[in-house]
């Protein structure tokens, strides 16, 4: 399996240039463009209040023109990357599936993508399965779900792989065991929630739409996902490599002392690896100078803060991020090195897919085999884990 090391920034280090405030890493002529492009979710979700938040900021004190795309879907979000309308995308996991090849990303016209992090977030918030009241009372984890009917958003492999986990690994369930309810975007598995045609769906715990649900006549409750239950946790890890046992204090409806849960960083800015360094280290620097305008804009932007970071994660830093960080004193030959590593499983990656597409196979069912296969093989070739082996 992966092993996920997530680490926030410690140190001598740090505490000097928080104090100092956001270094000057760029020269002057390497500002930002006039137009810069962000992709992310639909209006009123937490990620499109965010990348508002971030647009006033730079629009009001740099005079940057941050346009932000709205895409429901993860796919969609990384397909602005791929066709060259947006420069960054604000997403959740789904570049981590882009990466992998894994779900839609694994069709003959996506494959393997080199993307970049740019930049993590991590709140007291948390993401989990989001479910009616009257249900929650007889539901003690993901065991419990089965009959129930659960929102299942097409086009984006972050949230079904999400419900792959949280519901049908960790609850040691088949999709026969639960009512898979089809919807196109996560807006629609919010409206199918409130409207009563589903009773679960996969959220963050302090949006704005779990505020929308909260206020309907369904209400609002979690699902927890016990940390004692080991085997639980087994075959989450096994399945999907982005989550973490959290303990989430901060959202809609989360009892006093927390809930536990399973969780990862809020929002992933990224890029792809051939977007010019001094443009990415630019966009950071402005994000960062213009931070105390930021933080504290909406209930969630507090985690883009340098000291809440996560600089090794399931997918590799651009350089011109790198750049920042290091000069910001806060990136480490250990990071360098863990990066390193993620790139190089980009490599093998790649190579795998252009050995399937050189197959020249015609048949959509006998390629998605053969990619699946040859994934398998050149990544167990190179040392790296094989956390999920049925994309």
């Amino acid at each position: 399996m992966l092993t996920t090391k997530l680490r926030t920034l410690a140190g001598a280090a740090l505490a000097t240039s928080l104090t100092m405030g956001a270094p000057a890493v760029f020269a002057q002529d390497d500002a930002l463009p006039r137009t810069v492009v962000w992709t992310t979710y639909d209006t009123g979700g937490a990620m499109h209040s965010a990348a508002v938040a971030i647009s006033s900021a730079l629009k009001q004190n740099d005079g940057v023109n941050l346009r932000v795309i709205s895409a429901g879907n993860g796919v969609a979000q990384q397909s602005t990357l791929k066709a060259g309308r947006a420069d960054f995308v604000l997403a959740g996991f789904d570049v981590y599936f882009a990466q992998e090849g894994a779900y839609q990303f694994g069709a003959k016209d996506w494959g393997p993508q080199p993307v970049r992090l740019v930049m993590t977030s991590m709140t007291d918030q948390g993401f989990g399965l989001a479910i009616a009241p009257d249900l929650a009372e007889n539901v003690a984890g993901p065991g419990d779900l089965r009959g129930l009917r659960i929102a299942y958003v097409q086009g984006s492999p972050s949230i079904q792989g999400a419900l792959q986990a949280l519901v049908i690994a960790c609850g040691d369930m088949t999709w026969d065991d639960v009512e898979k309810v089809e919807v196109p975007g996560f807006g629609a598995s919010v409206d199918a929630y409130i409207n009563d045609q589903a009773d679960v769906y996969f959220t963050s715990t302090n949006s704005g739409t779990s505020v929308k649900a909260d206020a309907s006549s369904r209400g609002l409750a979690w699902v927890p996902v016990p940390f004692d239950n080991d085997a639980c946790w087994e075959r989450i890890r096994a399945t999907d490599p982005r989550w973490i046992q959290k303990v989430v204090t901060e959202g809609v409806n989360i009892p006093e002392g927390g809930i536990e849960m399973a969780s990862y960083p809020d929002m992933l800015l990224n890029t792809t690896a051939d977007r010019d360094a001094g443009y990415v280290q630019a966009m950071l620097s402005a994000i960062y100078d213009n931070f105390d305008d930021i933080n504290g804009a909406t209930p969630t932007t507090y985690g883009l803060a340098l000291d809440r970071q996560i600089l090794e994660y399931t997918v590799p830093f651009h350089d011109g991020a790198i750049a920042y960080f290091k000069d910001a004193g806060v990136w480490t030959d250990e990071m360098q090195a863990h990066n390193d590593r993620l790139v190089a499983r980009q490599d093998a990656l790649k190579a795998a897919w252009d050995a399937v597409v050189a197959m020249n196979i015609s048949d959509d069912d006998e390629f998605a085999a053969a990619w699946k296969a040859t994934r398998i093989k050149m990544l167990e070739a190179g040392g790296f884990d094989v956390p999920v082996r049925d994309w």
